[in-house]
């Protein structure tokens, strides 16, 4: 596995929920979180991501490397090798993605064990001139 092409460059983070087993739906960083990840043709990728504003708790940054499935939909596999919160390296990290429409990206981690599934949507960067 390779890194797919149709993750390159920078995407910024349109929103993230946490949906609970009963299906009722979360926020946690509130209705404007911030965030970017960029990939490169190398197999690199870096993170910043949390509630929005200036930062502070549940704010989060990592870096590593990752290798996805080619296509429209599959799987990411991420392998953090530093980071903000040092639990966050601790081996492959799956994440399961599907290119919904061009320029948008969804993306989920497994299923946690309380039956609870997180969403993250990110919005490719518009080329800044």
């Amino acid at each position: 596995m390779g890194m797919n092409s149709r993750f390159l460059g920078a995407w910024l983070l349109e929103s993230f929920e946490s949906e609970a087993a009963d299906g009722a739906v979360a926020r946690p960083w509130g209705d404007d979180p911030v965030g970017i990840i960029t990939w490169d043709e190398s197999g690199y990728f870096a993170v910043q991501l949390g509630p929005g504003g200036q930062g502070g708790p549940g704010y989060l940054s990592f870096f590593g490397t990752a290798a996805g499935d080619d296509g429209d939909s599959g799987v990411i596999v991420l392998k953090v090798l530093a980071g903000s919160a040092p639990e966050r390296v601790n081996g492959d990290q799956v994440r399961n993605f599907t290119f919904l429409e061009p320029g948008l990206l969804r993306m989920r981690p497994p299923k946690a064990a309380n039956g609870a599934q997180s969403t993250f949507m990110w919005r490719r960067a518009a080329a800044q001139t």
